[in-house]
């Protein structure tokens, strides 16, 4: 490892040359197998090794995660192409870079040596729940520390909502999510136009999604645990509902 200031290994202090008081160099004459003060070392073959240094492991960054349902590809297919629309009719295109899905746990950090540990704990999760139904059903509008977001509104019955309390309360029982991570208040959607969404693009499209009907249902049987890679999120681990391990 690299030694911290003040527990660096001290080499042996070696004076300098004086004469002594009998007119020679180097107090002690003996030539023996002892420290020379005038020389660094003997000539004996007792020279201590040299200290060895070991470097610390390369420290991970921490990485970005979140726990999300998706939609089937077929629904998905449906939210893309609506996606698409709006980005061409109004202009805010950040949404296309992400994959359709409802949030269960808000983006966290963490060390990456944990992924094992967070995986099996979902996936065991996971077992113990039942697949659901999900419903889509109109539009609705939101501002989020000062960012716009244009979404659809997922209809709030007991199969989605239970499986959020359950999930945030084994998040903090298991891993010491804080209340303030794992919230309580949840109002699944999913997200139609966001970031790069500003107050006229959305002030000229909300009358035209008001009162637009979108209406899809689909099954969920997976949890999934998503990472981000630096540009994009992506599948980490897919945790089947009610699968025994």
């Amino acid at each position: 490892m690299n030694f911290e200031r003040g527990e660096q290994p001290h080499r042996p202090r070696v004076a300098q040359n004086r004469p002594s008081s009998q007119g020679g160099y180097g107090g002690n004459r003996d030539h023996g197998n002892s420290y020379n003060r005038g020389n660094r070392f003997n000539q004996g073959n007792n020279r201590p090794a040299p200290k060895r240094r070991f470097n610390k492991p390369p420290r991970q960054e921490k990485k970005i995660y979140f726990i999300a349902l998706l939609p089937t590809a077929e629904a998905g297919k449906e939210i893309i192409r609506l996606k698409q629309e709006f980005a061409e009719h109004y202009g805010a295109r950040f949404a296309l870079k992400v994959l359709p899905h409802i949030t269960l746990q808000v983006p966290f950090t963490a060390d990456p040596f944990l992924e094992k540990t967070l995986t099996a704990g979902l996936a065991g999760f996971a077992a113990g729940a039942q697949p659901f139904e999900v419903t889509l059903n109109g539009f609705g509008t939101s501002l989020f520390k000062a960012q716009r977001i244009l979404y659809i509104k997922v209809a709030q019955e007991p199969a989605i909502m239970n499986i959020h309390k359950e999930l945030v309360t084994f998040l903090r029982r298991e891993y010491g999510f804080s209340r303030m991570l794992a919230r309580d208040v949840f109002k699944p959607h999913v997200t139609v136009a966001f970031n790069d969404l500003t107050e006229p693009q959305l002030e000229a499209a909300w009358p035209e999604y008001e009162h637009r009907p979108f209406n899809i249902s689909f099954k969920v049987n997976n949890l999934y645990f998503m990472r981000h890679n630096g540009s994009s999120w992506e599948v980490l681990q897919k945790c089947r509902l009610g699968q025994p391990l």
